[in-house]
């Protein structure tokens, strides 16, 4: 499913990202992201912002509520466990367009993962793979390179596609 995002909603889904990058400003990355070896990492504020981007495509697409949420790395403890989406959902973009992470900590929470992949360069149109439960996503995965006890790579084709809305009268 391709979600094309309004100016009003990109330009918020933008603005979410970069409040991000600039709430962690003085930050390393985090471990999974340092220790890609593909070479084609993003910035972090076009990570920041293509994560947000995701997160608002999959509130449209399943009509659920965003928040948008900014914190600091050093509050993370403060709001862990609150969805991206709604109230169980974990979003997931893809850089590579091949698979999306699934991490231990994600597990046991009745969660469901949501994959992504925002279409560059400018990222207004976004292909929803999916969902999957956390922990079926996780059975499915392979083990990650970097981290393989904590987190696994999950294949596009494996996520259940979302039913196509139809249109209001």
């Amino acid at each position: 499913m391709i979600i094309e995002l309004e100016p009003f909603e990109y330009a918020w889904a933008c603005h979410v990202g970069n409040q991000r990058f600039i709430a962690n400003w003085y930050n390393t990355d985090g471990n999974h992201y340092q220790h890609r070896t593909d070479n084609n990492t993003d910035d972090r504020r076009t990570a920041d912002m293509a994560a947000a981007i995701c997160e608002l495509a999959i509130a449209k697409a399943t009509n659920r509520y965003w928040a948008g949420h900014v914190w600091a790395r050093e509050d993370h403890q403060k709001y862990r466990g609150r969805p991206d989406v709604g109230t169980n959902i974990e979003v997931r973009r893809s850089k590579n367009n091949q698979s999306v992470m699934v991490f231990k900590k994600d597990l046991n929470k009745n969660q469901i993962l949501f994959a992504a992949h925002p279409i560059p360069p400018e990222f207004r149109l976004v292909n929803v793979w999916g969902f999957l439960n956390c922990d079926e996503a996780w059975k499915l995965g392979e083990p990650s390179k970097f981290d393989p006890d904590n987190s696994r790579h999950v294949s596009k084709n494996l996520f259940q596609p979302i039913a196509e809305r139809t249109p209001t009268k």
